[in-house]
C-alpha cells in the first residue's frame, strides 16, 4: 500500500466513523419516542430492560463479528454489518408492536462497526509497524465520533419537531442518506483482505487467554463500573426528557448537543493536557471522584438548568475514565492481541448495560433517579478505592494512548 492509498484508507475511516456514529445516535435520539408508543404499553420500569435487550443482541454478535473480520474480510465485514444496522433503522420506527419491537432487536447483532474501524487501524498500522502513525490516528478517529455523537441528537430532534414529526419519515431519512454516504465510502475505500480458509464459528480461547490476568480482570471491572451506571442514567434520561419534549424540544437537543460538545473537546484538549499533568493512577482516582460527586448533585438537583451543569461533569469524567482505562487494558493484553483487546474492552462496556438493570431493579423501580445516582455514585466511590488499592501497576504507556509520541519515554 503507497502512501496515496493509505492516507485514502485513513479519509475513509474518519468518514466512515463520523457518518456511522451520527446515524446510529440519531436512531437512539427516537428510540424513547418508539418506546412510549408500544403496544402493549411499557411502563417506566420496563424502558431500561429494553435498552438491556438490545445491549445483549449487540453483546452476542460481537464474539460473531470479530470472528467476521477475519474470515470475510474488513469491507465485506463492513458492508454486511452496516447493510443490517441501517435495516433496523429503517424498519425500527415502522412498526408499534412490542413484540415485533423486540424481534428487530436481534439485526443489532451486528451493530460493531466500532471493532470494524478499530481493526481497520490496525490493517493500517501492519503496513509499516509504525505504532505512534496508529495513535495519531486513533486521536483523530475520536474528533468525527465525537461530532457523531453531536450531530445525530440534534439532527433527529430537529427533524421530528421543526420539520415532521413523523418518526417513520425521520429514520427513512436516516437509513437513506447512510446508504448514500456510509456504504459507498465502505465499498470503494475499504481494505478487502479476507481468509477463507477460516471458520466462521468464533474461537473463545483467545478470551479465555486474556482475562487469565489479573491486570486484565481489573480493568474490565473498573470499566464496566463506568459504563453501566452511565448507560443507565442515559437511557433514563432520554425516556423521561422525550415524554416532556413535545411542549419544549428545545431543551432536550440543546442538552444532547452539549454533550456531544463536551466530548469533543474532553478528547481533543483536557484528556490530553492532563496526561501530561499527572501520573494515570492519580488521573483515574481523581476522574472517578468527579463522576462520583456528579451522580450524588444529579441525585440532589433535578431542575433543567441543574442537568446542564451535572451532566457535562459525568460525561467528561466519565470519557476520561474509559480512555485511561482502555489504554491499560490494551498494556495490559499487548500489541501482539489489540483484536482481543478491543473485544474484551467491548464487552465489558456492553455487559455492565446489562447488569445495571438486573441490579438496580431488584431493589428499587427503575425509574427512581435518585436511587440510580446513588449507586453509581457508590459504584464510582468504591472505584476510587480499588484504583488506589491494586493500581500500583498502572504505568504511562505512551503508545497506547491516543495523541502521544512518547512524552515520557
Amino acid at each position: 500500500m503507497n502512501r496515496r492509498e493509505k492516507q485514502r484508507h485513513e479519509l475513509a475511516l474518519l468518514a466512515s466513523t463520523g457518518a456511522y456514529h451520527m446515524y446510529d445516535q440519531w436512531t437512539r435520539s427516537l428510540l424513547p419516542f418508539v418506546q412510549w408508543n408500544l403496544t402493549p404499553g411499557v411502563g417506566m420500569d420496563n424502558f431500561i430492560w429494553l435498552t438491556a435487550i438490545s445491549t445483549s443482541f449487540t453483546l452476542i454478535g460481537t464474539f460473531f463479528v470479530a470472528r467476521m473480520i477475519e474470515v470475510m474480510g474488513l469491507r465485506n465485514s463492513a458492508m454486511i454489518s452496516s447493510a443490517f444496522v441501517i435495516l433496523y433503522q429503517f424498519l425500527v420506527c415502522q412498526f408499534t408492536n412490542l413484540y415485533v419491537y423486540i424481534f428487530l432487536q436481534a439485526l443489532l447483532l451486528f451493530n460493531n462497526m466500532q471493532m470494524i474501524i478499530d481493526a481497520a487501524i490496525l490493517n493500517l498500522e501492519s503496513e509499516d509497524g509504525d505504532y505512534k502513525k496508529r495513535t495519531r490516528l486513533i486521536t483523530r478517529i475520536m474528533i468525527p465520533q465525537s461530532i457523531g455523537y453531536a450531530l445525530g441528537p440534534y439532527c433527529a430532534l430537529q427533524m421530528i419537531f421543526f420539520v415532521t414529526p413523523s418518526l417513520e419519515i425521520s429514520q427513512a431519512l436516516c437509513g437513506f442518506l447512510a446508504i448514500i454516504t456510509l456504504l459507498p465510502v465502505i465499498w470503494n475505500f475499504f481494505p478487502d483482505n479476507p481468509n477463507t480458509n477460516l471458520s466462521l464459528v468464533p474461537d473463545f480461547s483467545g478470551y479465555f487467554e486474556a482475562l487469565k490476568s489479573d491486570n486484565v480482570k481489573l480493568y474490565s471491572l473498573l470499566l464496566m463500573m463506568v459504563t453501566g451506571p452511565y448507560t443507565a442514567y442515559d437511557s433514563l434520561l432520554r425516556n423521561s426528557m422525550a415524554s416532556s419534549a413535545i411542549r419544549d424540544p428545545n431543551n432536550m437537543h440543546n442538552l444532547f448537543l452539549t454533550l456531544g460538545i463536551t466530548t469533543v473537546l474532553v478528547n481533543t484538549v483536557l484528556l490530553p493536557k492532563l496526561q501530561t499533568m499527572i501520573s494515570t493512577q492519580v488521573l483515574l482516582s481523581g476522574s472517578f471522584s468527579v463522576l462520583a460527586g456528579s451522580y450524588i448533585y444529579l441525585a440532589v438537583f433535578h431542575d433543567l438548568i441543574h442537568l446542564f451543569i451535572g451532566m457535562p461533569v459525568q460525561v467528561a469524567a466519565a470519557t476520561i475514565c474509559i480512555g485511561e482505562l482502555s489504554s491499560q487494558l490494551m498494556g495490559a493484553i499487548g500489541k501482539r492481541k489489540a483484536g482481543t483487546a478491543a473485544s474484551v474492552l467491548r464487552m465489558s462496556q456492553l455487559a455492565a448495560t446489562l447488569l445495571v438493570p438486573f441490579v438496580h431493579g431488584t431493589v428499587v423501580p427503575h425509574h427512581d433517579v435518585v436511587s440510580l445516582c446513588l449507586m453509581s455514585a457508590a459504584l464510582s466511590g468504591l472505584a476510587v478505592v480499588m484504583v488506589k488499592k491494586f493500581g500500583t501497576s498502572m504505568v504511562f504507556s505512551s503508545e497506547y494512548l491516543p495523541g502521544f509520541s512518547g512524552k515520557y519515554d
